[in-house]
Order: structure tokens, then C-alpha cells, then sequence
């Protein structure tokens, strides 16, 4: 679900930069922005470069119960779905002359995530209808934050933007218990 999500969103802001600045190629990428050893990758150059940072269950959610009816109205249960937050971050990789290229394209990303604060991704053709609904909210960090993020990223600091992505709903468990429908009556009940 984490790599669909993902994905989705990939392309989503890929078709809003091509539409907005006539591009021929994807422009955001979906990948570390440094190498394992701590080179630089080079598919990120002069590339928008989205990773998750982070994800968390979102709890207000946490209680819900995972019960539900099936044929013949009896109940499955299950294990209650999972709902998650994904923390994703968005930095534009773009040095030298295309600097200000990659600044037109972060605001493009920030102005496209206002305007479409909730998207419904199971509305578009061919996608999983696992995801029936995904919200964007902005995320506020101080300098300390910040720094701590770039130094475990293990980069330099680029212009980049954090978005809280809400709710990705795991709920592939497997059903538990199969409890039958009531069926007949006793005649024989007294009052």
C-alpha cells in the first residue's frame, strides 16, 4: 500500500508540472536522495526527488472494530484495519543555473497540494480502490528539526517542503472468526 501510495502521488505531481510547464519528461522522482554509501545518486540530478520519512498510526482511528457482514447476514471478524500517516518529503535537487527551475517547480508542488488538499485516488482510472481517499497537510518544522532530518538524509540541505499524508488504510488481514446469522425462532419462550 506504502509503494502505491506513493506512487500515486509520484504521478500525480509529474501530470501537474508537465501540464503547468509544458515538460516532455518526469520531472519528480520516487527515490533515496543519497546512495546507501552515501554518494550521490545521479537519476536525482535536476530532478524533484519525493521519499517517506516516516509513517504512524493515526489513533484517533485506532479503536474502531474490525466486524462486518458477509452472506446469509452472518458477521467476520477480523483484525481492525490500520490506519496510517505517511510523512513524505518533496526537495528539489536542481544546482547552479537550474536552481530557480527547481523553486518554480516546489512552488508548483505547494500551490498543487493546496488547491487539492484531499484526493480520491480509487476515482482514477486503473488505480487500486484500496485507497479510497488521501489528505495533504502541510508540515511546520523549526531549524533544529530540520537539521536533525538533513543530517540523518545525510545531504546537504535543498529547498524541500513535508507533508503529512493521511490515512493509508491496511486492511488485508486475514478473517479470524465467522459468527452465523440467528436463524428460526423458539416458540416455546415464555414471558
Amino acid at each position: 500500500m506504502i509503494d502505491i501510495t506513493l506512487t500515486y502521488i509520484r504521478d500525480s505531481l509529474n501530470q501537474h508540472l508537465k501540464n503547468n510547464f509544458t515538460l516532455t519528461e518526469n520531472k519528480v522522482v520516487l527515490s533515496n536522495l543519497v546512495e546507501n554509501d552515501g554518494s550521490s545518486s545521479r537519476e536525482v540530478e535536476d530532478k524533484v526527488v519525493l521519499f517517506l520519512i516516516q509513517l504512524d498510526e493515526e489513533t484517533s482511528l485506532k479503536n474502531s472494530r474490525g466486524r462486518g457482514g458477509i452472506s446469509g447476514g452472518a458477521f467476520a471478524e477480523r483484525n481492525a484495519p490500520l490506519f496510517l500517516n505517511l510523512h513524505v518529503f518533496c526537495c528539489t535537487n536542481f544546482r547552479g543555473p537550474n536552481y530557480i527551475e527547481g523553486l518554480n517547480y516546489l512552488s508548483a508542488i505547494v500551490r498543487y497540494f493546496q488547491q487539492n488538499r484531499i484526493l480520491f485516488p480509487a476515482a482514477s482510472l486503473g488505480f487500486s480502490n484500496k485507497i479510497e481517499k488521501l489528505s495533504f497537510e502541510l508540515c511546520k518544522l523549526n531549524y533544529d528539526q530540520m537539521s536533525n532530518i538533513w543530517s540523518s538524509i545525510g545531504a546537504k540541505l535543498l529547498p524541500s517542503v513535508l507533508y503529512k499524508v493521511g490515512l493509508v488504510v491496511m486492511d488485508d488481514s486475514p478473517i479470524s472468526k465467522i459468527t452465523p446469522a440467528i436463524s428460526g425462532t423458539n416458540e416455546n419462550v415464555t414471558n
